[in-house]
């Protein structure tokens, strides 16, 4: 007979705080990107590369609970949800993080010489990031609830209430994204390859916010799914 291990019965491990803290990191990443682009408006580059670093870390950090999980929960381990349910909402929370590390890196090629009609919207959308990464970190706040309620009805309901918030969040980013491109395609910047770098940025910062929606999908149908 195949031997069935429950989930507190493996050292004590349980991937659900595990997951609970890396949405952590997720947001405190974003966070630091935020300090990132003022200290690159205020043009301390110095202040802009000692941020990529502590986003690398907070990133690398985020890594090693991704492995710890992914070596943790094997077929054997009993949960409450799906395996590749569980693997496949963590590939997709992993990307919020993942991409902005990506925007923290392109931020450091360069010193920008940019003015005010551009950033002033960039850090529009930056806000309203932070603000979905937190309402997605609203809705992972309630894995535990959900676990030491036995995922009930209520419980629930309550959680995936957030979901269509955090998706609308997302479109209001994507509005303010199409703001941007328009003011970068229309600006007279001398610099052309300072605008092309510009313009990739906001895609990927338009990236965290969809990584965070598709996780919000994701948790949803990984707990109604079970």
């Amino acid at each position: 007979m195949k031997f069935v291990r429950s989930v507190t019965d493996v050292f004590g491990y349980s991937p659900f705080e595990d997951l609970h803290r890396h949405a952590e990191l997720c947001g405190e990443a974003v966070e630091k990107l935020i300090k990132q682009f003022q200290a690159c408006i205020d043009g301390d580059f110095d202040r802009v590369k000692s941020l990529e670093k502590e986003i690398d870390s907070m990133e690398y950090e985020a890594d090693k609970i991704k492995h710890e999980i992914r070596g943790n929960v094997t077929k054997s381990l009993l949960m409450p949800v799906d395996r590749q349910d569980l693997l496949q909402f963590l590939k997709v929370q992993d990307s919020i993080i993942d991409n902005t590390e990506h925007v923290a890196h392109m931020l450091s090629y360069r010193k920008f010489s940019i003015d005010g009609e551009i950033w002033e919207p960039m850090m529009n959308l930056l806000r309203k990031i932070e603000e979905t990464v937190r309402e997605y970190e609203r809705l992972i706040d309630h894995m535990k609830n959900l676990i030491a309620t036995s995922f009930s009805k209520k419980e629930i309901r309550d959680t995936i209430e957030h979901v269509p918030v955090v998706e609308e969040l997302e479109h209001q980013c994507d509005k303010i994204q199409i703001e941007i491109h328009r003011k970068i395609f229309n600006s007279t910047h001398s610099s052309v390859m300072e605008l092309i770098l510009l313009n990739e940025i906001v895609v990927k910062l338009g990236e965290i916010a969809n990584s965070a929606a598709r996780s919000a999908d994701a948790f949803r149908s990984m707990i109604l799914g079970r």
